[in-house]
């Protein structure tokens, strides 16, 4: 019987498919697979380039060596080698270098526009980001939205040079050398009268705009330097603004949005800027980092080291924060109040105390007299009966007394062991002149409690016998201006005077008298230090307020002169300013 012939088709179809459709995945898959191999065996290499150059070379402000590698990543990652993410995040980091870095703005504007067409959704990495990005990235969208990489028609104020135009005629300095002043010069020829002409700038990593004053020169011209302590690798920026004998503001070159920019390297130019009929400025030394008004730190800037700002007073109407002195104009159209220099107590005058836990040395036959009348021991020990008259008695009549005492060799008798004891009391009255806002330097002249009383230490002259303490003193309160601040502040101080360093010893001596019994005898050995010293010390201030402080630390003494001791212990007091 014969099949009909549409059932025969369908049976071969099918049996076609069975066959054919899993034969067709596993040629998918096998082509597939070296590509999908490709690209995870580049992204690895690319990823690592990536960290070292963002995480390493970038962080050092290394920025030609981070933007190689991410270039050699690119190169690595080709068009299909590395996931769209991955290419996306690395033409976003070299934008970041090319921008941040300052090598070319106009490229990483660019790379930000190709990273967001490769994927729309990448963002900055939050830990790195700058207004300055914030705002070329802004730009990046705005140019991907339109289709195109190249600035929209009117792109701000800048031309095509690639700085901005003003009412001064003025050329920027193509680059400068990293610590070295940048040469500011222009020249006016408006109609209007100029009494003053300000930069204001802002060196790679800074967060506020600075500002400094540029010099009348000659009819026209106005210069001046921008401090080498703000000049650091990447870009500087700064714009100019000029005012009237009103200090109204009637003539502007650049702004914060539009602001000159000079490319800061570690190499020095070919031709290195300078003024006019001016030698080239010369590099800073590099001081490190230094705290604020810290005397001994040299300085960095050239010129005044502050001037006068320029602007209207606070409550005057303005329409941008460069009009004001604070440079701050509210939402309301006015002036915040001006600061300053901020000003505070200069005299502080107060109490303290301070306790010595002092470290004595051990000694043999503290108590023993030799035939003189004067200490065997050579440690300056002196001692005492627990009524606080001298031990043994200098009477000769009394000799049996020293005679009687067992030497430490022979039964332990008459000997300290050395380590640490509570040591004087100190009341006194502390005097301090402010020299800076975190500088103090000043005295104290106080009481000394807990101190030897014997007598025969002085006639021997290894003992000052005033139970006075005099200290002449710096410290440094540490945190900007911060003796005219409120609140907690850390301070270190250091110290030198004179004054009573005596510490008791409970010690236990033997009596032997001829032809008597052997007895013990409880006396008390004192350790006679100074009178001279030094201290080191710190420890915390807090301000209750401007005119009132508590401090609180501890105090590190050295005692030398007729024998050295090291103490330390708290210090607290109180000061009120003047």
């Amino acid at each position: 019987m014969e099949r009909p012939v549409s059932s025969f088709k369908a049976s071969t179809l099918r049996s076609f498919l069975v066959i054919a459709l899993p034969l067709a995945a596993g040629l998918a898959l096998f082509f597939a697979a070296p590509a999908a191999r490709a690209q995870g065996k580049a992204e690895g290499p690319a990823k690592a380039l990536q960290k070292k150059a963002m995480e390493e070379d970038y962080l050092a402000t290394e920025f030609t060596k981070a933007a190689e590698k991410l270039e050699k990543a690119i190169g690595q990652c080709g068009t299909d080698k590395c996931s769209a993410q991955l290419r996306s995040r690395l033409k976003r980091d070299l934008g970041v270098v090319q921008i941040g870095g300052g090598i070319d703005k106009e490229k990483g504007i660019a790379s930000f526009v190709e990273a967001i067409k490769l994927d729309p959704t990448v963002t900055l990495d939050p830990d790195i980001k700058t207004k300055d990005l914030e705002q070329a990235f802004a730009d990046a969208k705005k140019r991907a939205a339109s289709g195109g990489g190249a600035p929209a028609n009117g792109g701000g104020a800048t031309p095509a040079g690639g700085q901005p135009e003003g009412d001064f005629a003025h050329t920027p300095a193509a680059e400068q050398q990293v610590r070295t002043p940048i040469p500011v010069y222009v020249e006016y020829g408006g109609e209007e009268q100029l009494t003053k002409v300000i930069a204001r700038y802002k060196g790679f990593g800074m967060t506020e705009w600075k500002t400094t004053e540029l010099k009348k020169m000659g009819d026209k011209g106005w210069g001046g330097l921008l401090p080498c302590a703000d000049v650091q690798q990447g870009t500087t920026q700064y714009y100019l603004q000029g005012f009237d004998a009103n200090n109204d503001p009637i003539a502007t070159g650049g702004d914060r949005n539009n602001p000159y920019r000079v490319t800061i390297t570690t190499e020095k130019p070919e031709e290195s800027p300078h003024l006019p009929n001016a030698s080239p400025p010369t590099q800073c030394a590099d001081t490190g980092d230094c705290p604020p008004n810290f005397p001994g730190c040299k300085k960095t800037t050239v010129g005044p080291e502050k001037i006068e700002p320029v602007g209207k007073d606070g409550g005057e109407f303005c329409e941008e924060d460069s009009e004001c002195k604070s440079n701050k104009c509210t939402t309301d159209n006015k002036c915040t109040d001006y600061e300053g220099q901020k000003k505070g107590p200069k005299l502080w005058v107060g109490l303290s105390g301070a306790i010595d836990y002092t470290f004595v040395p051990s000694a043999d036959d503290v108590c023993k007299l030799t035939a003189q009348a004067t200490p065997i021991n050579d440690s300056n020990y002196y001692c005492t009966r627990s009524d606080g008259s001298d031990y043994p008695s200098r009477d000769p009549s009394q000799a049996a007394e020293n005679s009687a005492i067992v030497l430490s060799k022979d039964r332990g008798s008459d000997k300290v062991t050395g380590g640490g004891a509570l040591g004087n009391v100190r009341l006194m009255l502390t005097l301090d002149y402010a020299v800076t806002p975190n500088v103090l330097v000043g005295g104290r002249l106080g009481l000394v409690l807990n101190s030897y009383s014997g007598a025969e230490a002085e006639v021997d002259g290894k003992r000052f016998a005033v139970p006075i303490h005099l200290e002449l003193r710096a410290t440094y309160v540490i945190g900007k201006d911060a003796l005219y601040k409120k609140g907690f502040a850390p301070y270190a101080f250091g110290g030198a005077g004179i004054g009573q360093f005596e510490t008791r010893i409970p010690v236990q001596v033997i009596e032997a008298p001829p032809g008597a019994a052997a007895a013990k005898k409880d006396v008390d050995a004192w350790h006679i230090a100074g009178p001279a010293f030094i201290a080191l010390g710190g420890g915390g201030r807090y301000a209750v307020n401007e005119r009132f402080a508590l401090m609180f630390g501890l105090r590190a003494n050295f005692a030398f002169l007729n024998a050295f001791a090291p103490s330390v212990g708290p210090e607290v007091g109180g000061q009120i300013g003047f």
